[in-house]
């Protein structure tokens, strides 16, 4: 008994410092950029580096919001990034859910199949679209404009069909099944009993999916070319200069850029964790 306890502890042992050497590794260049962020311009550019600026300043912070880098202020910035990724990322994880449900619980012809065919995309790298997506939505007259970042992300995510789906899955047909003894079309089983149920599920796809959005930027750099929607991403691409970098103000939108979401993860904390665990959130 005394060597499984003692075998025990070892083992919790390995796992708290591979934890922390983890941690470590995250925490390590958030920690840089912050300290870098309220160091004096003169101290920055030194070739040394210091773990603790001797003075501390708020400078690149104001210099962020006040230089003119040729692109919209952070905060005209941060709102472009809102409504171009916030609404299309709710309509796509809606639509994503509602097709998820369909694979999961609605019987038809060839369902197996187009699921199949849908999940192969997962192993096609995005950028072999890359050329074919500017050519179509050049062809429309979509280009300079927020359009192509935000039709295709209404239309939703494989990755996420797929994992509501086995969130589906795992709730019982007798459930379903009563549903429709009472009257519910298959519409009204998805809106009423399916949305509600897997609400964890849900907050959670839309945190991810709104992460990566808001770290787009690529898709920002093709398609717009007036500066006035410009997101975060882009904005913050001009913090860089030619010659002489203001590191503090580079570190300071950093930081700055990192607050929402960083905001975001603390409200919905509860429902991210709970949604990373597919349960089908029914026992018994």
């Amino acid at each position: 008994m005394k060597i499984l306890l003692e075998k025990d502890k070892k083992m919790h042992l390995v796992d708290h410092l591979l934890m922390i050497l983890a941690l470590t590794f995250i925490m390590l260049p958030l920690f840089v950029a912050l300290i870098t962020s309220i160091t004096p311009t003169s101290e920055a550019y030194r070739a040394a580096f210091t773990w603790f600026p001797k003075s501390v300043t708020f400078q690149g912070f104001i210099d962020a919001f006040t230089i003119d880098t040729g692109a919209p202020n952070l905060l005209k910035a941060f709102f472009n990034t809102l409504w171009i990724y916030l609404p299309s990322t709710i309509c796509g994880v809606m639509l994503s859910a509602a097709a998820a449900y369909a694979f999961a619980k609605i019987e038809f012809k060839l369902s197996k199949p187009l699921f199949a065919f849908l999940m192969s995309g997962l192993t096609l790298p995005n950028c072999m679209g890359t050329i074919a997506s500017f050519l179509l939505f050049d062809t429309l007259g979509w280009v300079d404009t927020a359009l192509p970042l935000i039709v295709p992300r209404m239309m939703g995510s494989i990755g996420i069909v797929f994992f509501l789906r086995q969130f589906y899955v795992g709730i019982p047909d007798d459930l379903i099944g009563a549903a429709k003894v009472d009257g519910l079309t298959d519409a009204g089983i998805f809106l009423r009993l399916m949305l509600p149920i897997s609400k964890p599920a849900l907050i959670s796809q839309f945190i991810l999916e709104f992460i990566v959005g808001f770290n787009d930027h690529l898709g920002p750099l093709l398609y717009l070319q007036n500066s006035e929607l410009y997101p975060l991403t882009l904005t913050l691409s001009f913090f860089q200069e030619a010659y002489v970098q203001n590191w503090p103000m580079q570190m300071a939108g950093c930081i700055i850029a990192m607050v929402p979401l960083v905001i975001l993860y603390l409200i919905a904390q509860k429902y991210l964790l709970k949604g990373i665990v597919i349960s089908s959130g029914i026992k018994g």
